[in-house]
C-alpha cells in the first residue's frame, strides 16, 4: 500500500473517506466532513440514534459507543468526565473536533485548518463554550 502524503489528505478538494489505491476506505481516521455535517453527525448521537423521527443507529450502539470506561475511550469517542459534566469527544487531526455534551443538549464543532500540536480544544469548550450557556 502506497503511504498517504499531505496533498492525499488535507487538499482542498478531498471529501469524504480517505481511500486507498483500490477505493477501499481507510475506515477508522481521514473522513473529511464540513462543521455542518459534524454537527449533524453529533446531534445524531446527542439524539440516541434518531433522525428525522427514524432510529438509523440503534440506542444500544449510541449507549455502548460513548459508556465511560477505564480508559476512558469509547468506540472511537474521547470520553470526558470534569467537574460533573460529562461529554463525549471525537477528535481529529489538527485541532477539528465534534464535543457532545448530552447533560446540555449541546454538540459544539470545530473545524480547523489542519496545524500540528493543535491546543487542546477541550479546554477552549470547557472553560468558554460551556460556561456561555445559559441553563
Amino acid at each position: 500500500m502506497k503511504s498517504f502524503g499531505f496533498e492525499d489528505l488535507f487538499r482542498k478538494n478531498v471529501k469524504g473517506w480517505v481511500k486507498d489505491p483500490n477505493s477501499n476506505s481507510t475506515g477508522g481516521w481521514g473522513l473529511t466532513l464540513i462543521p455542518r455535517d459534524m454537527a449533524r453527525f453529533g446531534y445524531l448521537y446527542l439524539n440516541r440514534g434518531i433522525w428525522d423521527n427514524n432510529q438509523i443507529i440503534s440506542k444500544t450502539w449510541i449507549d455502548e459507543s460513548t459508556a465511560m470506561n477505564p480508559n476512558k475511550y469509547g468506540y472511537l469517542w474521547w470520553l470526558r468526565e470534569e467537574d460533573g459534566v460529562f461529554a463525549y469527544l471525537a477528535l481529529g487531526d489538527g485541532g477539528n473536533v465534534i464535543c457532545c455534551i448530552p447533560e446540555k443538549d449541546l454538540v459544539v464543532a470545530i473545524a480547523s485548518e489542519f496545524i500540528m500540536n493543535p491546543r487542546d480544544r477541550w479546554k477552549l469548550i470547557k472553560e468558554r463554550i460551556i460556561p456561555a450557556i445559559i441553563d
